[in-house]
């Protein structure tokens, strides 16, 4: 069954909010972010690494979809209406007669409705904490394009756990009590 999810925002309150994530983006190490959009009953919620806004928005249900920000940018700033009326269906927003791709949507329930938080420069401690912390589901991980990152750092902590515990052999430690101390650390969310 294909689900559609309309809604309808002000250009002059979209175009400010897409501009201020633009500012964090340029700022962040990391370029090209992935913008995530949670539709909800009365606003859109705009999430990228660092920041996330609210803007007020007329919706007929909740759901979610990525895109690239600067794309998402430069379709809103090119629109000449005030007010803008979106349709989103499956991986497609529609805007006045112009249909473009979205990376992924999401319709069926709200579990997935959840954005990832992660600092604007996140790095493989953030990633890696991310996963081990419990509190996001596989699915939420993929949606939000963290599907492929997250398995890189924890590749990355694996190959260092093992250097470590080659270092520390010679004070008795063995790979598994390196593990269990860094376990720990993921676990209870210190830095």
């Amino acid at each position: 069954m294909s689900r559609t999810i309309n809604f309808a925002v002000k250009k002059s309150d979209l175009l400010p909010a897409l501009k201020q994530l633009k500012k964090v983006e340029k700022s962040a190490k990391k370029k090209a972010s992935t913008l995530e959009v949670t539709i909800v009953d009365d606003f859109l919620q705009l999430t990228i690494p660092g920041i996330q806004l609210n803007v007020k928005a007329v919706t007929n249900g909740s759901a979610k979809f990525t895109i690239q920000l600067w794309y998402f940018a430069d379709v809103v700033n090119a629109e000449t209406d005030k007010e803008l009326s979106f349709t989103l269906f499956e991986n497609q927003l529609k805007l006045r007669g112009f249909t473009f791709a979205v990376q992924t949507t999401f319709f069926e329930t709200d579990s997935i409705l959840r954005s990832i938080n992660l600092p604007v420069n996140y790095t493989q401690y953030d990633l890696a904490k991310l996963y081990f912390s419990g509190r996001y589901t596989q699915e939420e991980i993929i949606f939000n394009n963290m599907d492929k990152l997250v398995p890189n750092a924890l590749d990355t902590l694996e190959k260092d756990i093992n250097k470590i515990a080659l270092l520390m052999k010679q004070f008795g430690f063995t790979k598994e009590e390196v593990k269990e101390l860094l376990m720990e650390r993921f676990k209870d969310g210190s830095n």
